[in-house]
């Protein structure tokens, strides 16, 4: 479904749409940049927006695969985890506020790729020892990209980014991205507020990380009459895989309709969508 609305519209706003209204404002390429570090002006938020879609997209099509094999233990949790954080983060670029300056929007694009920079030139010199040309590369990208950032919001300081602090705007942290993403969705009538996503997140990232009292709470001892000792089955009942799929469906559905309606799309295929959902959730939508 996602590759059908992208391959539909290019990530080309309707007419009129908010997504219009700031590529007029945020043109492309932007003038006040003389050598672009890639895209810039507002098709650098449709490309960032696109990514983060994308990879939800992918992990879910992963999660798909493992419950068609019944592996329902122990990898679910790692792949809606990452679904999550890809929708919070796509859904944070939009911001809350439809009506704010399209300014805002573009410092938080430039903060999410600020962070993508850093980490490339951090690991790629944990790799490489500093050395080689691949770390010569990001290197001079991630530097390259700060400068472009210092000259496209001249009042902005070294300090300010390196507090990752941009136009006002502060990068979220993992969880409190996926925390405000839902406060966002409760305000539009979701039933998880600010307090359960963070437990929600908690819970998915100790299925995530090596963390002893989730696999202990999935086991039924019995005993075995043929051992003469008692055995430890690990144990998760179908409500359970549900509300797990569930998690992860809403927050691609919620993100991807949040992104249809800045764009101005159709949603045409988000009906189709949600016909298919509700024949295997039949209470997913409300």
């Amino acid at each position: 479904m996602f590759h059908e609305i992208a391959d539909t519209y290019k990530w080309i706003p309707a007419a009129n749409s908010p997504a219009a209204l700031d590529a007029a404002a945020l043109p492309s390429p932007d003038p006040q940049i003389t050598d672009p570090t890639g895209e810039t002006g507002h098709r650098l938020i449709a490309e960032a927006i696109q990514i983060f879609l994308l990879s939800a997209s992918g992990h879910l099509g992963g999660l798909a695969g493992l419950y068609q094999s019944a592996e329902v233990l122990f990898s679910p949790p790692l792949l809606i985890r990452a679904v999550i954080e890809n929708c919070a983060h796509a859904v944070w670029i939009l911001g809350d506020d439809p009506n704010e300056p399209a300014e805002k929007r573009l410092a938080r694009v430039y903060l999410e790729e600020l962070k993508s920079a850093e980490e490339a030139r951090k690991n790629t010199g944990r790799l490489q020892n500093k050395t080689g040309p691949t770390y010569e590369r990001v290197d001079n990208a991630y530097k390259k990209l700060k400068k472009e950032i210092l000259s496209r919001f001249p009042q902005a300081t070294k300090q300010e980014l390196g507090d990752w602090t941009l136009e006002g705007e502060k990068l979220p942290s993992l969880e409190i991205a996926v925390k405000w993403m839902y406060s966002l969705t409760e305000a539009a009538g979701g039933t998880i507020n600010q307090d359960a996503a963070s437990g929600v997140y908690g819970l998915l990232s100790n299925l995530t990380h090596p963390t002893l009292y989730p696999v202990r709470e999935q086991r039924r001892w019995v005993y075995d009459v043929a051992n003469d000792q008692a055995t430890a089955d690990l144990y998760v009942d179908v409500e359970s895989v549900v509300k797990d799929a569930r998690a992860a469906i809403a927050a691609f559905y919620n993100s991807l309709t949040y992104v249809i309606s800045y764009f101005g799309w159709s949603t045409q295929a988000m009906a189709a969508l949600e016909e298919k959902i509700e024949v295997v959730i039949p209470d997913f939508i409300r």
